[in-house]
């Protein structure tokens, strides 16, 4: 008979990294990863997919994890601004709205081309997807490691992004 205490990390392993094929399982994973999010998130992207980005449930957990405390950023770097705003209204209309707490920019020009999408939440979950051209994105909710590799591959693509003008529009 074992009498040894287990742990509640024994007993209860972290889930190990997934790869998600299908879109629908990403849009969701996306989610639940804003949906869990306590301090920061982080999204880089050539193109703002809409059908991962501006899903009700996507910018219904943005909005509420901008909202629950004053800390809480969202930062997003896109190659294409104008696509993003065209097809991303739900998002960009919390761009506008929640100003201080979701930033849109555009990557700058020595880091065009840059194929892969990623998204980390606080440093610690994330979703990478290498090839735009296959569908398979890698994913972990608790990887402090990758999130962390990934979060300074943001933090070097923000540094040198630049705002989107035509988020503060003046509403002339």
């Amino acid at each position: 008979m074992d009498t040894a205490k287990k742990t509640p990390a024994a007993e209860k392993p972290d889930p190990p990294r997934r790869i998600i094929r299908d879109r629908n399982e990403v849009s969701e994973f996306l989610a639940n990863l804003a949906e869990n999010a306590t301090r920061e998130i982080s999204i880089f992207t050539p193109q703002l997919d809409s059908s991962y980005f501006n899903t009700a449930r996507f910018t219904r957990a943005i909005a509420s994890f901008a909202a629950r405390q004053r800390h809480n950023l969202v930062r997003i770097v896109v190659e294409d601004a104008a696509q993003a705003i065209r097809d991303n209204d739900r998002l960009v209309g919390l761009c506008r709205r929640l100003s201080d707490f979701i930033h849109m920019h555009q990557v700058a020009e020595e880091h065009l081309g840059i194929r892969e999408m990623f998204m980390v939440v606080d440093r610690r979950g994330y979703l990478h997807r290498e090839d735009p051209a296959k569908p398979e994105c890698v994913t972990h909710l608790h990887d402090g490691r990758q999130a962390v590799v990934l979060a300074r591959r943001f933090n070097e693509l923000w540094d040198r992004s630049e705002p989107i003008i035509t988020l503060r529009s003046a509403g002339l």
